[in-house]
């Protein structure tokens, strides 16, 4: 009986870690836990420094770094955008959309097209308080365009000057204001205002004009 109590004593100790000082426990009081310190100069932070989150946490925020400027800021900023919301904005109206006022006899071929007629369509739609400056003319649908018009734009492409020029039309580019395109927008609500013009005064006298020696 006793025979197999020591193999059975001697196979379990094949199988335990060997006793090194690795795996040795320290005797009960060998090791005082540390605590605050206390008095004038046993204290102070005690060791976590002034606010933040080493007095508030026992540990460091994601990305901290111990003081070394993080990797997220040691590259320069790249400013895609900067400036962005000044620039001027033209509204596309491509060429296939405005064949389609033409043939729904929204815009009058024997008038001069401006930003007035385009937006009188209802269709097309600009937004002075969106830093809107005027139309952006494309050359979609430039190959089945066939109206020959007199329209006046703020931009254009060189496919779509040719395609209006090709059928005989005429295409000029002017520039307005934004107190110009307010007044152009919708004429009827600018006047109903009952203000002066300003720098508009010759557009407005000139939307007049258009629209009072027309038969």
């Amino acid at each position: 009986m006793s025979g197999n109590i020591t193999e059975k004593a001697l196979s379990l100790l094949r199988g335990l870690p060997r006793v090194c000082l690795a795996n040795l426990r320290d005797s009960p009081g060998a090791r005082t836990q540390k605590r605050r310190g206390r008095g004038q100069h046993g204290g102070d932070k005690h060791g976590a420094g002034n606010k933040g989150s080493l007095q508030r946490q026992n540990y460091t925020r994601v990305g901290y770094e111990t003081g070394n400027n993080p990797f997220y800021l040691r590259f320069p900023l790249e400013p895609y955008y900067r400036g962005h919301h000044l620039k001027r904005q033209y509204p596309p109206l491509s060429m296939l959309k405005l064949q389609t006022m033409i043939d729904t006899n929204r815009i009058d071929t024997s008038k001069p097209i401006d930003i007035v007629a385009l937006c009188n369509t209802g269709i097309f739609h600009i937004s002075p308080s969106e830093h809107h400056f005027g139309v952006q003319l494309t050359d979609e649908g430039a190959n089945i365009f066939k109206a020959k018009v007199n329209i006046e734009v703020q931009w254009a492409s060189e496919a779509a000057i040719a395609a209006i020029e090709k059928v005989g039309g005429v295409i000029t580019t002017a520039y307005y204001d934004q107190h110009s395109l307010h007044a152009m927008v919708n004429p009827e609500k600018f006047f109903q205002r009952g203000k002066t013009c300003n720098t508009s005064f010759f557009y407005c006298n000139l939307y007049l004009y258009r629209n009072t020696n027309t038969t």
